[in-house]
């Protein structure tokens, strides 16, 4: 018999985050959308969204995000900072008026619009247009994103993210796929693995980054080596996934790593025993998952550890789709051909 998440506990857990989260996470609160995001991903991959959500509080939490869409003005100036905002940290949304404050993100775009399909929403008030012409504007020669405009920060991180949000609008006309390709095969190893940047140490969360976007924009072949990318995965469960090799075991591997697995057809190559023993060892008392034992939960590894632990009991939870972190059912109504 498969073993038992305590989906009683992490269901209040998240529903605790959705209300308010510790005074510890103060400092995160521009990264708000994300932990919307996640709270309602852990709900959903528990199939306890629609009981823990009421119809009023839906509408509430959709209008809050709304609230964080960066629209512009119009002018060339403003266009890349079209999008969604992390949270509203800064007030009521002014771009023109401090445009640093007010600049919307890939990262927070993603969340945002998975966030509002969670909701039920229709996202017929997402300007899609603008997010796409920013997505263009951010877009680098080397074929990587920069998340918002003025950074330096260049990672698979936000190649990811402008591949998803394309998938979930239908729109690909803001990503040069070609461009993006040969970056994320820029930054494979001799090992399989993918990284930060060229020549970097492989990672975790880059291999998933890299594999997830080569499988939304339909060129998983362009992996240079599939076969050794799987390996360097299935590699990386010991007592647990870790992210990096000769590095504890984490919750949210079992995700990252986890879901670049099922991405590459490696599913049946997984000990699920080992995945569910370390989860095990990171649930708390009063509900959520921890990075590891004996630490306090958070959203992300909570959310990240409950998908992961489903894609190894697939009979017990809900599906979810490994390439975009949403309800497969939900993933498989998108209009893209590649979820």
């Amino acid at each position: 018999m498969a073993p038992q998440l305590a989906v009683d506990r992490h269901a209040r857990y998240f529903r605790m985050c959705l209300s308010g989260l510790p005074q510890q996470m103060t400092s995160l609160d521009a990264a708000r959308m994300t932990f919307v995001q996640l709270s309602l991903v852990g709900l959903a991959a528990l199939g306890r969204l629609d009981e823990m959500v009421a119809a009023g509080e839906r509408a509430q939490m959709v209008e809050w995000i709304y609230g964080q869409q960066v629209l512009g003005d119009g002018s060339a100036d403003c266009a890349a900072y079209c999008g969604f905002r992390g949270g509203s940290l800064f007030g009521p949304h002014d771009l023109c008026d401090n445009v640093a404050a007010n600049s919307g993100n890939v990262a927070a775009t993603y969340s945002a619009l998975c966030a509002l399909l969670l909701l039920g929403d229709d996202l017929a008030r997402v300007d899609g247009a603008a997010i796409v012409r920013a997505l263009r504007l951010l877009q680098q020669e080397s074929g990587c994103f920069a998340p918002h405009p003025g950074t330096t920060e260049r990672d698979p991180r936000f190649v990811y993210c402008a591949c998803a949000i394309s998938a979930i609008l239908g729109d690909w006309s803001g990503v040069d796929r070609d461009a993006a390709v040969a970056y994320i095969v820029s930054c494979s190893n001799p090992d399989g693995g993918m990284t930060q940047a060229p020549f970097h140490e492989s990672h975790g969360g880059h291999v998933y980054c890299c594999v997830a976007s080569l499988a939304l924009m339909g060129r998983l072949d362009a992996l240079p080596d599939r076969a050794r990318t799987l390996r360097w995965a299935l590699q990386r469960l010991g007592a647990g996934y870790q992210g990096r090799v000769n590095k504890p075991p984490d919750s949210c591997y079992a995700f990252w790593v986890g879901a670049a697995v099922e991405i590459l057809g490696g599913h049946d190559l997984v000990d699920p025993s080992a995945v569910d023993a370390f989860l095990m060892q990171c649930e708390t008392r009063f509900g959520g998952i921890a990075k590891w034992p004996d630490a306090h939960p958070d959203p992300l590894h909570a959310a990240l550890g409950v998908v992961g632990f489903g894609f190894c009991h697939p009979d017990d939870l809900p599906r979810m789709s490994p390439t975009l972190l949403l309800p497969a059912a939900l993933a498989e109504r998108l209009p893209t051909a590649n979820r």
